[in-house]
């Protein structure tokens, strides 16, 4: 860059610094410390729920404020009915997708209805990921604990001949359950790396990947929500969180939920 030229932008700089008001001024600086104030409470907050989905780090932190600026839809959408009534718009893979991938994506792999999940609805917090509904720090009953985290494994003993256990590839750590490099796999998954389901240590929330008519009854009823992500070349449309089971009775019902994920996922 020519002197004369690199001299005119410093100056022009300068110059722009110098005619700032005052009250412009001291309107940005509070600006910026409420805006970093509000960050600080929100890693806080943030870094509470324990590790999951990126970094456990203020970098890892603010991965996440970024996707919610740009690619996260919001946290009231993720239990709006009606969002899987037009797949072609949203599902990534769809176009790639068969007619019989397809249908099965808009069909039912439960082999009974689900009740409505009693009491006041569980929500996430307010974080594109990792996805929780509490913070690790909070009480989780052994016995209900147990009973769950039993169940999850006695999921792989039966279906050992489609899956197979390996480390989160959407959490970066803990244990999931895989669809084996046999199993046909759906356009429609292919964001997930053949990653069906996993139980989050830290709270026992977990998250499946659901055909769009079993999300959207597991939303509907009170059992889950959908991810931020879900929907978008990140994750497969039907990825969906599912709450935290407050008695032993309700791990069964979860224990159906991640089946039914299984067999939608294993049908190709």
């Amino acid at each position: 860059m020519p002197m004369s030229l690199r001299r005119a932008l410093l100056l022009g700089s300068l110059f722009n610094i110098r005619t700032v008001s005052p009250t412009t001024r001291m309107g940005s600086t509070l600006s910026s410390k409420h805006e970093g104030s509000g960050l600080m409470k929100g890693y806080k907050a943030w870094k509470a729920m324990g590790e999951g989905g990126t970094s456990h780090s203020w970098a890892g932190y603010m991965s996440q404020v970024s996707a919610e600026k740009t690619m996260a839809f919001g946290a009231d959408d993720t239990i709006k009915p009606g969002f899987y009534e037009r797949p072609e718009k949203l599902a990534t893979g769809w176009k790639r997708a068969t007619e019989e991938q397809r249908a099965n994506a808009r069909k039912s792999f439960f082999k009974e209805p689900l009740p409505i999940r009693p009491g006041p609805r569980a929500r996430a917090k307010p974080f594109v990921y990792p996805q929780r509904e509490r913070n690790a720090a909070d009480h989780q009953d052994p016995e209900v604990k147990k009973a769950y985290l039993d169940a999850f494994d006695h999921l792989g003993e039966i279906n050992a001949e489609w899956t197979e256990w390996k480390t989160s590839a959407l959490e970066k750590h803990g244990q999931a359950l895989f669809t084996k490099r046999s199993v046909p796999l759906t356009p429609l998954a292919g964001p997930t790396s053949r990653e069906i389901c996993h139980i989050h240590g830290t709270d026992l929330s977990g998250h499946v990947t659901l055909s769009f008519k079993d999300a959207e009854e597991v939303i509907s009823k009170g059992w889950g929500e959908r991810h931020r992500l879900s929907g978008t070349d990140w994750i497969h449309l039907g990825y969906t969180m599912l709450y935290v089971p407050n008695t032993v009775e309700e791990t069964m019902f979860l224990t159906k939920i991640y089946q039914a994920g299984i067999d939608y996922m294993r049908s190709g």
